[in-house]
């Protein structure tokens, strides 16, 4: 039996004793010619061209009509005269030239050797996708780059309440995730596996940070949230150990006699030999609280003397206060100090004044001495004031008091001039500086 054509593309072949034998080789050099290095010029037409050139090679679509009808899913070649057609096999490859892309004949249609890329279904790069993750990548890292200016990775969702979010794994378990998660304000939680606990947010309408479990800061906090300096006043700026000497040295104060509100509230260190001003006649060093009510209006200020001039002891309280105009007077009068003993008891005031008091029994035999519970400076201004108790007519001797700056001799007599053993009180009132 006599094979008339080639097995795959059906090329006529050239019979024993056939007349006209470059018939047969022509038509199929012409057949060749269509498919090798396969070359489409349109790709599902269903009009053959007006002016087709020889060697043309269309692949008519669904719906041909003319020369072309009933040729769907064939090859139609010009030669010239007329149209050949041929049918694709599995495989067969062709140079689309219209849509620039290599096909292969595959499932009944030319597809695309290489799928295009948009609107995929998913993608894989060493890894395979699935219906939730429809881009898998595995490698040792992962580079987005910019193309000649920046570079933003977007990270969209559909409503507020859904989550836009980077998640971080390890053992395919999150253990960190940030992001706009089930809301707008920025988020970022950590969690052990079971868990998740917010460590930080960021208000989307004002930018404030907050962190619900606390912060632990384990360095130094620079910037202009934190003060310039110990004496820094600006509002909202944060506190630093030595602030107004909490912590560390007092600020140094120049003049604090000012009325414009410009001296901020705190803690300072008044020293007159180095510029301080405005405090008490003969305060040289001492530290000063100053408080502001608001504005240049309603201020006070307590100033304790370190050291001072003669009759400015160590730890002298004075204070004044000024309510929108100028600061009153220096005011000293508080007590300082109080004592109880045997010998009675005694109160020192801050203007220096002192007082003591006690009970005692006089004597028949002579003078009794009463110790005062702390000393006078001296004698200068002492007064001594006796009480006595008894119901019988009783004179003070005068010239029986025999009086220092540490005690008073005291004794009691009748108006036959007998001395008398009695209960008196005595109260010695004189300045203590």
């Amino acid at each position: 039996m006599t094979t008339e054509t080639t097995t795959r593309l059906a090329l006529p072949l050239i019979q024993p004793g056939q007349a006209q034998k470059h018939v047969t080789h022509n038509e199929a050099l012409q057949a060749l010619d269509a498919v090798v290095q396969l070359r489409l010029l349109s790709l599902g037409a269903t009009e053959p061209p007006a002016a087709p050139a020889p060697g043309d090679v269309h692949a008519p679509g669904e719906g041909a009509s003319g020369a072309w009808s009933g040729q769907e899913g064939r090859l139609a070649q010009w030669d010239g005269t007329g149209w050949r057609f041929l049918s694709p096999e599995e495989g067969w490859r062709a140079w689309d030239v219209a849509g620039g892309v290599l096909r292969a004949w595959t499932g009944g249609a030319w597809r695309p050797v290489v799928p295009d890329l948009r609107d995929l279904d998913g993608l894989g790069i060493g890894a395979g996708y699935d219906a939730e993750n429809r881009l898998a990548v595995a490698a040792s890292a992962t580079l987005l780059s910019h193309a000649g200016a920046g570079h933003r990775l977007k990270v969209n969702k559909a409503a507020p309440e859904d989550t836009a979010s980077l998640v971080f794994q390890s053992g395919w378990t999150g253990h960190a995730e940030m992001g706009l998660a089930g809301g707008l304000d920025f988020t970022l939680k950590v969690g052990d596996g079971a868990t998740w606990t917010p460590a930080l947010s960021v208000a989307r309408d004002t930018g404030i940070v907050t962190l619900p479990q606390g912060a632990t800061v384990n360095g130094p906090l620079n910037g202009t949230a934190v003060q310039s300096t110990p004496a820094d006043g600006t509002p909202g700026r944060v506190l630093t150990v030595g602030a107004f000497g909490l912590g560390g040295p007092l600020p140094a104060v120049g003049g604090i006699s000012v009325t414009d509100g410009s001296l901020v509230p705190g803690l300072y260190a008044y020293d007159s030999s180095s510029g301080s001003s405005g405090g008490p006649a003969g305060v040289v060093r001492a530290t000063v609280l100053h408080a502001r009510r608001g504005g240049a209006a309603g201020e006070t200020q307590l100033l304790i003397v370190e050291s001072g001039a003669t009759g400015v002891p160590p730890g002298l309280i004075f204070g004044r206060a000024r309510s929108g105009a100028g600061w009153g007077a220096w005011t000293c009068g508080s007590v300082l100090d109080s004592v109880s003993g045997p010998t009675g008891r005694s109160l020192r005031q801050q203007d220096g004044t002192q007082t003591c008091w006690h009970t005692l029994s006089t004597s028949t035999a002579g003078e009794v001495t009463w110790v005062f519970p702390q000393p006078f400076v001296s004698t200068a201004g002492l007064s001594v004031l006796l009480s006595v108790n008894s119901a019988s007519v009783i004179t003070l001797s005068p010239r029986h008091w025999n009086k220092s700056a540490t005690q008073v001799g005291i004794s009691v007599t009748n108006t036959s001039s007998v001395r008398v053993a009695t209960t008196v009180d005595v109260m010695a009132i004189g300045r203590w500086f």
